[in-house]
């Protein structure tokens, strides 16, 4: 089994970013919304235009603990979304299936997105995680804030949560270095 690694390359994220926007807005627009909010993909995929509506930030109840818990929308990203949703009806997928519109894509359309990618561009341990992950890497790079990701993350602890976001290994590398 791969480890699921955070892109921690600002470059490889705009390259992936340009390749999903040539397959298809929504795959940009799905990728967009992660790697900036942090929110999983099964929340991600189940959004109506009423979640996003006018809205700068995400309300989700996450199942495993029944916590409400409201991601954080960047202007950027809400610019895009407001965009996409221009003309939609408040109660409509962003990302219905294609198989009839009740239904939003599965978590396995999201995966395949994301791997005929990673294919392309020759990544290797990329999988749907990898998008939040990307967002808390990021995020605690620039803010140092892993108690906030840790909540976010519903984590039991601070170091469940650096080893999520793959500084856990970076750190224990740069130990290694200083002591040879």
């Amino acid at each position: 089994m791969k480890l699921i690694q955070p892109i921690k390359d600002t470059n490889l994220i705009n390259t992936v970013k340009l390749e999903l926007r040539k397959a298809g807005y929504k795959n940009y627009l799905l990728f967009d919304i992660a790697i900036n909010t942090g929110l999983k993909i099964i929340d991600i995929i189940n959004l109506t235009v009423w979640d996003v509506k006018n809205k700068s930030q995400i309300e989700v109840k996450e199942n495993r603990t029944g916590k409400l818990l409201k991601y954080a929308v960047s202007p950027e990203i809400y610019k895009e979304i407001q965009k996409f949703i221009l003309g939609m009806s408040a109660g409509e997928l962003l990302f219905p299936s294609r198989k009839g519109g009740k239904n939003p894509i599965t978590n396995k359309q999201a995966y395949k997105w994301l791997n005929e990618i990673s294919q392309k561009l020759g990544l290797d341990n990329l999988g749907t995680h990898t998008l939040r992950k990307t967002f808390g890497y990021h995020h605690y790079k620039k803010h140092n804030d892993i108690a906030l990701l840790q909540n976010l993350f519903s984590h039991s602890t601070p170091d469940m949560t650096l080893r999520y976001i793959g500084v856990a290994d970076i750190e224990a590398t740069s130990i290694e270095d200083f002591f040879q």
